[in-house]
């Protein structure tokens, strides 16, 4: 005997009437179904449709199934982890589409209340009053089955994208799911719904009312686990936190959220205990720029692949003249924008816009998110505080944190003078793991406004490490090249004149060796990496010539007369420029900076001018004489261009003879003239 399913039958006059008779019966079917007086089935996908032509009619149909489903709900809360039969999904479907288009309001709020306590959170209306709040879950969520939980979420979600939920009561519900489901595929789908919810917000124009709402609540995820200490495991309200932590950096990769609010977050979410947060956040300052221009690369790119593949050749058409002027335009097109892709200026200005100066776009800084941070000093003291204390950290998450705190420092100028005595722990020499990682972060570590006796140990670390002659040519040759680096960056660094004896002295007088090893005898230093120009090493060689060259070009008094060249021999002489600045000291402009050579401009005009009018005065004694005397100039001229002519035509005279000529002309000319 086959199985029976039971099933709700209506019977529906021709017309809606406020009566209707309501019938169960036994039908072999396995979904739910309805039929009018006419005896035709309609399914719940018929009604929905009627329920949205006619409201008001089909009203009590409506409630029925929503009393339906509430019936349904209350068995299944007898025993949540059963699998749940067809009819229940369908009537959670149907009740959400229909309350959210045509029963929005009262009706929507209930629909949205009993879905979200059958997933263990409170309701939407107070959720909206409230403005979000903490995160607060029941654990019956877990033990009802999946397909429930995707069917509530997904109705959810609909009726969100219809208007009838505020976004801050499904936010609040999504980031509780994302921390306790399982369902890989369920938390996808939660987060591209708030991804997705948050642009369409954003899309017209900036909605700052729920943006400042959202990232309110945001905050309080990331700041209430921050100041949760960590235990070593990862807590629910840790996993919020890194799911907040993804929905903000994608919203910022998407151009969406790119204001100072944003960042403040970000920088909040640095301090988190657990590492698994704190390492998207380290990451994003790091390598969001790159990743915003991948994507906006393979945006055009995608562009391009679509107009180039419309070129209609008209291989089935009618071939005309007009046709055939259009498809070699477009085949020009296209291969226009393929060698603009090739040599890499698609998505780029023009090539007349390419010629132009750069210097606006020059003077940009690389790295905008890290300069949208409102405490950049005290973020770097605590990434660098939690970096030294820490003993449980692996040594690839140092290195991130050191990029970090490196760049920041950097790039904000910033004064964070225990920085630097940590670095030297990690140049043991070239045996040290990924130290030319660690000598790229002390060289983006230096700015100028960093005293140069806070780098002298640094210096020192790099060349009894790196510069020896036990060291191999590689690394030699990357000791030197950091080194020129870091005094490129901290050009008073050149500047000091300390002697080796004045140092001896000075640690002789103190009593101990710290005093030798804050200072350091630049001239010698120099010296003696200009001495590895003659290394049997090519790469030795060429970064001591690489040394050498900009020793020439900032302080040529450090080397001896033979390795100063022709530039530094004149800089020396002149004493112009010799000596860079030294730390504290500026170079402060008297007047308009360039107003020089204005001035230059005008004296040479000025000359010029005075004669031409000498010459003028010398030709211009009568008029009759001026005439005569411009008639033979003329005739003296264009004798001399016809030699001139004739010399070129002849193979046996060239030009020097002609050159010889017109001289000899214009000296008849002038002495005719005085």
């Amino acid at each position: 005997m086959p199985p029976t399913f039971q099933s709700t039958t209506i019977t529906l006059p021709t017309k809606p009437s406020p009566g209707y008779t309501l019938s169960l019966k036994e039908n072999y079917v396995s979904s739910t179904s309805l039929s009018t007086s006419s005896g035709g089935p309609i399914k719940l996908s018929q009604l929905q449709n009627q329920c949205k032509r006619d409201p008001v009619g089909y009203r009590e149909d409506y409630d029925a199934q929503s009393r339906r489903l509430l019936s349904e709900i209350q068995i299944l809360k007898l025993s949540p982890s059963t699998s749940p039969s067809p009819r229940l999904v369908e009537l959670i479907q149907f009740v959400a589409a229909v309350s959210s288009s045509c029963y929005k309001g009262v009706e929507s709020e209930r629909i949205a209340d009993t879905f979200m306590s059958l997933l263990g959170s409170r309701s939407a209306a107070s959720e909206g009053q409230n403005g979000g709040g903490s995160m607060a879950t029941s654990a019956n969520v877990q033990l009802l089955h999946k397909d429930v939980r995707k069917a509530c979420v997904s109705a959810l979600i609909l009726m969100r994208n219809k208007g009838a939920i505020p976004p801050l009561a499904l936010l609040e519900l999504s980031f509780s799911l994302m921390a306790t489901l399982p369902d890989k595929h369920l938390r996808e789908l939660l987060f591209h719904h708030i991804v997705n919810d948050v642009t369409n917000l954003n899309k017209k124009c900036k909605n700052e009312k729920v943006n400042r709402s959202i990232q309110s609540f945001l905050h309080k995820i990331v700041s209430s686990s921050a100041n949760s200490g960590g235990n070593g495991e990862e807590s629910e309200s840790d996993v919020a936190a890194k799911r907040g932590v993804e929905v903000i950096t994608h919203l910022y990769r998407k151009s969406i959220w790119v204001d100072s609010r944003t960042v403040s977050i970000l920088a909040s979410a640095a301090l988190h205990p657990s590492p698994s947060v704190y390492t998207k956040v380290l990451r994003f300052f790091l390598q969001i720029e790159e990743k915003m221009e991948y994507d906006r690369q393979v945006q055009i790119n995608g562009e391009y692949e679509q107009t180039s593949a419309r070129v209609n050749l008209h291989l089935y058409s009618r071939k005309t003249r007009s046709r055939k002027r259009v498809v070699k335009k477009d085949l020009k097109t296209k291969a226009k924008g393929q060698r603009d892709k090739e040599s890499g200026l698609l998505g780029e200005e023009p090539a007349h816009i390419l010629r132009q100066d750069k210097g606006v776009e020059a003077a940009k800084k690389l790295y905008p998110a890290i300069e949208l941070l409102n405490d950049p000093q005290g973020v770097a003291e605590a990434v660098l505080a939690r970096l030294k204390k820490s003993q449980t950290i692996k040594f690839e998450l140092k290195l991130l944190m050191l990029n970090f705190c490196t760049r920041l420092v950097g790039n904000q100028q910033l004064m964070v003078l225990p920085l630097y005595p940590y670095l030297q722990r990690y140049l043991g020499g070239g045996h040290q793991r990924d130290v030319t990682s660690v000598l790229c972060y002390a060289v983006q570590a230096c700015h100028a406004a960093l005293p140069p006796e806070e780098l002298f140990g640094l210096l020192k670390v790099i060349a009894t490490n790196f510069i020896t002659e036990r060291c191999s040519g590689e690394t030699m040759a990357v000791g030197i090249n950091a080194v020129r680096s870091i005094c490129a960056r901290v050009p008073s660094i050149m500047s000091v004149t300390t002697s080796n004896a004045e140092i001896d002295s000075k640690s002789r007088t103190a009593g101990d060796a710290s005093t030798s090893s804050s200072t350091i005898d630049m001239e010698a230093f120099a010296r003696d990496l200009v001495g590895y120009i003659k290394h049997r090493d090519r790469s030795v060689c060429i970064a001591a010539r690489g040394w050498l060259n900009f020793v020439r070009e900032v302080h040529p008094s450090l080397l001896p007369s033979k390795d100063r060249g022709s530039k530094g021999s004149a800089l020396h002489k002149s004493n112009k420029d010799n000596v860079p600045l030294q730390y504290g000291e500026l170079d402060v402009d008297v007047g308009v900076r360039g107003a020089e050579l204005l001035m230059e401009y005008e004296s040479k005009k000025k000359y010029w001018k005075e004669r031409r009018e000498e010459l003028a005065e010398m030709l211009g004694d009568d008029d009759s004489d001026d005439e005569d005397g411009w008639k033979d100039v003329e005739k003296k001229v264009g004798s001399a261009a016809q030699k001139r002519k004739a010399a070129a035509i002849s193979k046996e005279n060239d030009a020097p003879g002609s050159d010889c000529e017109d001289q000899d002309a214009w000296e008849e000319v002038e002495e005719d003239a005085k």
